[in-house]
């Protein structure tokens, strides 16, 4: 796991004698363990190195083939190296270190950009042909490693963060006001925008060829959900534990010691059930105590942990406060605005572990999307049953609620929810599916938004569209669509997001056996009946966590990875969001309803452990941090709206 960045001009690259240095000390949180640099008359390469697969020197970047024609700068892991080095060797191709990076060198020679396609892992790498004046570009299948670039006085730079790129000699950065209006639905921006109008990200699945006759984005993967009917529970059951072995014991690989996440839910404890399968051995684990009953699984933890005799450490959270400053810092480092509030927590678990000297770990992060782990899954038969009703019954449901009242605690809320969504997915299948990822609807964000500030502007619907069945779909789509609807959308741009950069922010490498090639197209196989009975989800995991799992743990219910902020933010804390989003130098206060905001505020001191108005707990404080990563982000770069 590294960071890596570079600049590229097909004819000449224009002086820039700084930029390598300062793009090496803003990535080397990233790379603690070495650093690396490559110049030349087309091309300049910064690399800063974690060190995880052949931690010898024979194992740093920039990485050339034999003769230094070829230059690579990667990050991730390539885990089918041992293979594909077998094949390159019979081939003729010599090796010096046992480095999967390598690997990529050699098999550019062999294949070209159609390389990625015999690739299994997590990816984001840049090859430099010396011969061809050319540039590849490319990132894996579900984005699980970020890769940034924009164009700049003729020449293409890219980094692993935003601020490698912003670093460039004379580069002014321009804001997306459409991105960053998406932004404030959904808590993140949508790839490949940026919250930069003039920089991108690399999409997933994808190669960037750039040379002098031009360039060409090639996808060479995309996401098919397609159900494989016929087959019984028990076939799936087996299909996926093979499968998941098989991802374990290929991500287990390292130089280094790896450790597991074991939150408690059942994804993380299926990994560790399946890593002390595979390997025949018990790794470290850890898991974060929280102060608050109603957001701690620290019992499953340890039941699972016991289980399996791993050597487990709970991280103890209860003295942690979330103060102005930390904030602050960890919203800033994004480089874009971005507000999932669970990147707090999953900063200060990732920040431990390095404490305890361990550098690679594996997560469950990723199981929910392919095998049926979220609430908008079960909720989805209840959707397509609301869909059938007339309408004078929809509209009476909206205001009572009373058959969807075993959704959420806060049932009234949920089903005037559902109703509008069912009513609305019946014209346009686009608003369903942004209905069940936005934190604020479109009604909601005009509400918020100054008529003025978003004249001209798209709903975020397009980022959801896509399917043109003017609502006439069964459950079986309803449930693909939202499969393939997570994967573009929500997983590359706010879960990996997050988890890349906060693990990378404290030194360690997360690694996700559920987003394996394999494992991925089993989930993708399942039909909806197999992912959920209407009640509960992922019921194929479920299965295997009955056979691998403590009784008590396998059917334990999903709970999020996050953090009562309300009951950790300090008196100091409520000061800040004062001073940041209603005084005269707010920057945001041009462009939103100061009146509501003033709303939100006081809600949010009121707030701790109950629901307030028409929110949930957890929707009230999301909002604030919306409101409060987009002013951050706006002071940083000077952006008016």
């Amino acid at each position: 796991m590294c960071g890596i960045a570079g600049r590229f001009h097909p004819t000449h690259l224009p002086d820039d004698p700084l930029w390598h240095e300062r793009a090496d000390a803003l990535l080397a949180h990233r790379g603690p363990d070495g650093r690396g640099h490559y110049l030349d008359n087309h091309c300049e390469l910064v690399h800063r190195r974690l060190a995880i697969v052949d931690v010898s020197s024979a194992g740093n970047q920039p990485m050339p083939n034999e003769d230094g024609s070829v230059q690579v700068v990667f990050n991730g892991e390539i885990y089918n190296h041992h293979e594909l080095r077998a094949d390159l060797k019979n081939q003729g191709h010599r090796f010096r270190s046992t480095s999967d990076t390598e690997v990529l060198a050699h098999l550019y020679e062999e294949y070209g950009a159609e390389m990625v396609n015999r690739l299994r892992g997590m990816f984001a790498f840049v090859i430099y042909d010396r011969r061809r004046h050319r540039l590849l570009m490319a990132r894996d299948r579900f984005g699980i490693k970020p890769l940034f670039y924009a164009i700049h006085a003729g020449q293409w730079v890219f980094a692993s963060e935003i601020k490698a790129i912003l670093a460039v000699a004379d580069f002014s950065p321009e804001i997306d006001r459409q991105a960053c209006y998406d932004y404030l639905g959904l808590s993140y921006i949508p790839e490949p925008l940026t919250g930069f109008a003039n920089i991108h990200a690399l999409p997933k699945g994808t190669t960037l060829v750039v040379e002098a006759e031009g360039q060409q984005l090639t996808r060479f993967y995309q996401l098919d959900a397609r159900p494989r009917f016929g087959q019984s529970l028990s076939a799936a059951v087996a299909s996926v534990s093979d499968s998941l072995l098989q991802a374990v014991r290929y991500q287990s690989m390292a130089d280094v010691p790896v450790a597991a996440l074991l939150s408690g839910g059942i994804d993380s404890s299926l990994v560790v059930g399946a890593y002390c399968r595979a390997t025949d051995a018990s790794p470290m684990t850890f898991n974060v105590r929280f102060p608050d009953k109603e957001y701690n699984e620290t019992v499953m933890a340890h039941a699972v942990a016991s289980h399996y005799h791993t050597r487990h450490q709970t991280i103890d959270l209860g003295d942690w406060a979330v103060t102005p400053e930390s904030v602050i810092t960890l919203l800033e480092h994004f480089d874009q605005p971005f507000a999932d509030t669970s990147l707090i927590p999953t900063y200060w678990v990732a920040k431990a572990i390095r404490e305890q000297g361990i550098i690679c770990t594996l997560s469950g992060d990723g199981g929910d999307e392919a095998f049926g782990g979220y609430g908008r899954f079960w909720r989805a038969n209840k959707l397509m049953q609301l869909m059938r009703l007339p309408h004078w019954l929809q509209k009476s449901m909206t205001f009572t609620g009373n058959n969807l009242a075993a959704w959420t605690r806060d049932a009234g809320r949920q089903a005037a929810k559902a109703v509008r969504l069912a009513r609305a997915g019946q014209a346009n299948s686009a608003v369903l599916l942004a209905g069940l990822s936005n934190y604020l609807s479109e009604q909601q964000k005009q509400d918020l938004v100054l008529p003025s500030a978003r004249q001209d502007l798209q709903t975020v619907y397009r980022h959801f569209d896509g399917y043109h069945d003017h609502g006439k779909y069964d459950l079986e789509s309803l449930s693909q669509r939202m499969t393939e609807n997570l994967f573009s959308v929500g997983l590359p741009s706010d879960m990996l997001r997050k988890v890349d950069m906060m693990s990378m922010l404290a030194g360690i490498e997360v690694r996700v056996p559920f987003l394996d090639e394999d494992l991925v197209a089993r989930g993708l196989e399942l039909s909806h009946h197999f992912k959920t009975d209407g009640h509960k989800g992922k019921l194929v995991l479920r299965s295997l966590a009955a056979r691998w799992l403590p009784e008590q743990v396998a059917a334990h219910p999903k709970q999020g990875f996050s953090i009562p902020l309300d009951v950790l933010v300090t008196d100091r804390f409520h000061s800040m969001l004062q001073d940041y989003l209603l005084s005269p130098a707010s920057r945001i206060r041009l462009l939103i309803n100061t009146r509501l905001t003033e709303r939100w505020l006081e809600m949010f001191k009121k707030s701790r452990q109950r629901p307030v108005g028409t929110m949930s707990r957890e929707g009230l404080y999301q909002r604030i941090f919306i409101l409060l990563a987009l002013e951050l982000w706006l002071r940083r770069h000077r952006f008016s709206w």
